[in-house]
């Protein structure tokens, strides 16, 4: 999603302002071969899974707690306790950069974020046993055109700098490990009438985690410049230079903005009426009251847009809720059936795939998340 700026400048002999127009905002993400041919481009500019990266970490503090707590349970408590010296050894990857409890929890943290997620597999000499594992960020693949490879960058943002510049593995393919020591195991959720990538299960909901981000700012901007959003302060004095302005408006600003000085008064000086300040209030059309009343309407759509059965499991309490033991208990068990489980199925599937080619035929499953109720009152 990118917001285009519109902006111009009016400029006459008599007054000079800038209009910002914020209201084209492109939220659809389109998928197409790059101009050379080598891959297909993820959204525009290429920079889709790095949009989705920052809504995540930057935009909305339920969306991130949501995610992060479908992490939680979805890892549960692990890799369920196995018996045979494959399977400890398959899950100890002692050859790899981490333990698969991690790479399992990082994966997954790709499978909410992206709706998919990657892993660098690395064969033996020989290519007849997998030797280690690697967590592949998602958002550092993108598809070849011919979608045999997978092209990995640090920053698609910057291909041209040398040390980003793409470098192409092929997928995941028992039959030529041999030829090909590092392959991509690469996995995606597949939706109806999306080619290429998949978009993120939350993608209908992304217009209310941005307006979370927004009524944040808006309340944060308010406190922030508690003189300057209400009020216009004209100096009916001629135009002065660039320069001028610029220091009269940074003294200004040193003095008289911010929370501390909202609510104060202005004492000034002129010589005669003609030359003294003009403060002109701007109304505020009543935004402030207007998004507290979009609040609660925000915060149902994330929900539904993640598929919370019971906000209280994400620590949102409801009217009606009382949130006791066997209250929560039950709204757990419901989603754990509606959502968990196939969550845990897909990362299961794609792990016991890859233990197949180290040996190991004990299945392995992950454990069901618990809830410590030490600090929870029993209903």
């Amino acid at each position: 999603m990118q917001i285009k700026d519109n902006s111009y400048m009016e400029n006459n002999n008599n007054v000079k302002f800038r209009i910002l127009n914020l209201n084209s905002i492109d939220s659809k993400p389109t998928f197409k071969e790059a101009k050379n041919g080598d891959y297909i481009e993820y959204g525009t500019d290429n920079a889709y899974p790095q949009y989705l990266l920052d809504v995540f970490h930057n935009k909305s503090n339920k969306h991130k707690a949501i995610i992060s707590k479908k992490v939680d349970m979805t890892t549960g408590s692990g890799f369920k306790k196995v018996e045979s010296a494959s399977a400890i050894s398959f899950i100890e990857n002692r050859y790899g950069k981490d333990d698969l409890e991690y790479v399992a929890k990082r994966v997954n943290y790709d499978y909410e974020i992206h709706n998919g997620f990657a892993m660098f597999i690395r064969w033996n000499s020989s290519g007849t046993k997998i030797a280690a594992i690697d967590w592949l960020p998602y958002h550092k693949c993108r598809l070849s055109s011919d979608e045999k490879s997978i092209l990995v960058s640090k920053d698609w943002t910057n291909i041209r700098k040398k040390v980003n510049k793409p470098v192409s593995y092929p997928r995941f393919n028992p039959m030529t490990s041999d030829k090909e020591p590092t392959q991509v195991f690469y996995y995606v959720e597949e939706s109806n009438g999306v080619d290429y990538y998949p978009l993120p299960y939350y993608s209908s909901t992304l217009n209310w985690i941005e307006l979370d981000w927004e009524i944040s700012t808006f309340h944060l901007s308010s406190v922030r410049n508690g003189f300057s959003a209400g009020f216009i302060l004209n100096f009916a004095t001629g135009i002065p230079t660039e320069e001028e302005m610029d220091l009269a408006y940074k003294a200004f600003n040193r003095k008289y903005t911010g929370s501390n000085n909202a609510g104060k008064f202005i004492l000034t000086y002129s010589e005669g009426q003609d030359q003294k300040p003009d403060l002109t209030p701007i109304e505020l059309n009543s935004s402030d009251e207007r998004f507290m009343l979009l609040h609660s309407e925000m915060l149902t759509e994330i929900l539904i847009g993640h598929s919370v059965t019971s906000p209280m499991l994400f620590g949102v309490r409801t009217e009606g809720q009382l949130g006791g033991r066997n209250e929560i208990l039950e709204a757990l068990a419901i989603f754990q059936s509606t959502y968990i489980d196939n969550k845990q199925k897909t990362i299961e599937k794609a792990f016991n795939k890859l233990a197949r080619y180290s040996d190991v035929t004990e299945k392995l499953e992950l454990g069901k998340y618990s809830i410590d109720f030490s600090n929870i009152e029993n209903s």
